[in-house]
């Protein structure tokens, strides 16, 4: 694996810490717009999918490079975040309107690691990237979903 395809690893490697994190400080907003059981279930494929990413980096010889890229790409993903969210943890909406940027672009990055993959023929990466891609689809409809409700309810007060 190059020095490229271990940069993206931190790249997406980011998305994960900044998303479980994420979840983390607005858990209680989050928990009553979507349920206690799909925070569980993001947290529990943020853990399983932040570990595939150590091992497959580790198992690459490239931790370092991942690593170190993980953390430049978190420091400017959390200063976004921070940035949108603001003081409002407490707000549903509000975080449920940054994760669309930020699935959007955990998408187009897990997009890029699927090319290396297949670039490298590595089918380990390859359904790690197959199954985030799905999965950050996945959490952007939802988002999108909650949103439409909550703006059609809004609209009626």
């Amino acid at each position: 694996m190059n020095e490229f395809a271990a940069k993206k690893l931190g790249e997406v490697l980011a998305f994960n810490r900044v998303g479980t994190e994420t979840l983390e400080k607005g858990r209680a907003a989050l928990v009553e717009a979507l349920g206690e059981e799909k925070i569980l279930d993001m947290e529990e494929k943020n853990r399983i999918h932040g570990e595939e990413v150590m091992r497959i980096a580790t198992e690459a010889g490239v931790i370092d490079t991942t690593l170190a890229k993980a953390d430049k790409t978190g420091e400017k993903l959390t200063q976004m975040r921070d940035l949108y969210v603001g003081d409002q943890w407490d707000n549903a909406t509000e975080l449920l309107e940054w994760s669309g940027f930020f699935e959007g672009a955990a998408i187009v990055h897990w997009g890029l690691i699927k090319g290396v993959a297949e670039a490298i023929n590595d089918e380990n990466l390859m359904t790690l990237a197959e199954e985030s891609v799905n999965w950050h689809y996945e959490l952007l409809e939802m988002a999108e979903g909650q949103l439409e409700t909550k703006g059609a309810d809004k609209a009626t007060e």
